[in-house]
């Protein structure tokens, strides 16, 4: 009997091991293609609570303010595959584009090397931290590049979408 525990316990950690490190990415809901080609480092999408990223963008919102979808695309240079611009669909003002410089740091407070994009590098008071997972998942951090905590309903991160 304690084999069988022993043998059903390696299984559960090895299908938990492989179900945490493998991630694709899925097919655009949205009726916008997905840009693509050596210019764009990826397209996520996702959707999370208002409140947080509206005070992070000193944005005032109404009660109404629920949740916010977003589209982001992350340009690169092809050649050299630096950051470049980002382009960001459906933020707090739905008819309205939020463009801007990006950039590669480093650090949370669990790991200070992990992989984080800051969007509006330039703008470090308005700035949005995301922690790169693997090639598919970005995590919303807060401006202390801590992970913020989603719920049942909505969480903090944004996954890569394909045609």
């Amino acid at each position: 009997m304690k084999t069988l525990f022993f043998l059903l316990g390696i299984v559960a950690v090895t299908f938990s091991a492989t179900a945490q490190t493998v991630s694709r990415p899925s097919k655009t809901t949205a009726r916008t293609p997905v840009e693509e080609g050596p210019g764009v480092l990826g397209v996520y999408e996702g959707r999370f609570p208002c409140r947080e990223i509206a005070a992070d963008w000193k944005v005032a919102v109404g009660p109404e303010c629920e949740k916010v979808k977003w589209r982001l695309t992350l340009f690169q240079d092809p050649k050299t595959r630096r950051p470049t611009r980002y382009l960001l669909l459906g933020s707090l003002n739905k008819d309205r584009r939020r463009e801007g410089t990006w950039a590669v740091v480093h650090g949370v407070p669990e790991n200070p090397h992990a992989i984080v994009f800051q969007l509006d590098a330039d703008q470090p008071d308005v700035s949005v931290y995301l922690c790169r997972g693997d090639e598919n998942v970005l995590f919303v951090l807060d401006q202390k590049h801590r992970f913020r905590i989603g719920d049942d309903y909505l969480s903090f991160t944004l996954n890569r979408v394909v045609n």
